[in-house]
């Protein structure tokens, strides 16, 4: 009853502040999500996507084709414009849910190229993603980047698994002294199993969509961790999964 009674007052008290979220990835299922539920709250929301987010309050177009200095200065710019435009210098919270999935192993033809592409998905956008944290998140701001869930060896999609192992290993240097992060800045990582959207239930027609996590589920959780209804320690890494309709969030 007790925690009820705070998340209400936690939720209605930022109803009434102007608070400001940058999602990287607004243009996907999850980041779209998100933008919808931090909307509904009253945050302004910038998107960073290959698509514009009719949703979002401002959009920063980016291209998975340019080199990871480019999209980071596009990104950089652009958001120290827009900040100065709505005459703010800090986000609250920075979210990276940008990514993707590709099958492939050394035998495929087109390795490499599926390999570079989910580096520059899920690798260059976490980068980035940080470097803006250290120049335009608040001092007790909130960074989440995005990983996988079990993530060991993974034969059949290698290079999904080396740019997700590169987004854990990152949150862990970020978490660490030294790194550049603002001071009292919590950086986190969500490692979700498969999430429920329409294009993994097209991709995986057969599959048992009661391990799938609940789109709903996720981005509340997230939500709730951004406004600190949810507590979550500096640093951590939040393995999610579902196994028959039920959702386990478990911390690392």
């Amino acid at each position: 009853m007790v925690a009820v009674t705070k998340k209400i007052q936690i939720t209605s008290l930022l109803k009434t502040m102007n608070l400001r979220v940058l999602i990287y990835g607004g243009s996907g299922e999850l980041g779209s999500a998100l933008i919808s539920l931090f909307k509904k709250h009253n945050w302004v929301v910038t998107s960073v996507g290959t698509r514009q987010n009719s949703e979002a309050t401002y959009n920063i177009i980016v291209s998975n084709d340019d080199d990871l200095e480019t999209q980071g200065k596009k990104v950089l710019t652009e958001s120290s414009e827009l900040l100065k435009e709505i005459t703010v210098e800090k986000y609250d919270a920075i979210l990276c849910v940008a990514g993707g999935f590709v099958m492939g192993n050394l035998t495929d033809k087109e390795f490499l190229k599926k390999s570079d592409l989910m580096i520059r998905k899920s690798l260059y956008s976490s980068l980035i993603a940080s470097q803006l944290a250290a120049h335009h998140l608040k001092e007790d701001g909130f960074l989440m980047l995005t990983g996988a869930a079990g993530l060991r060896g993974t034969p059949g999609f290698i290079g999904y698994g080396v740019a997700k192992a590169g987004v854990h290993q990152l949150v862990k240097s970020l978490s660490a002294k030294g790194s550049g992060l603002p001071e009292r800045a919590r950086v986190v990582a969500c490692l979700p199993s498969t999430i429920d959207t329409l294009s993994n239930r097209k991709a995986m027609p057969n599959a048992d969509f009661s391990n799938f996590i609940p789109l709903e589920t996720l981005t509340q959780r997230i939500f709730d961790w951004t406004t600190g209804v949810v507590h979550i320690e500096h640093g951590k890494l939040v393995e999610v999964i579902a196994k028959n309709s039920q959702t386990i969030f478990d911390e690392m």
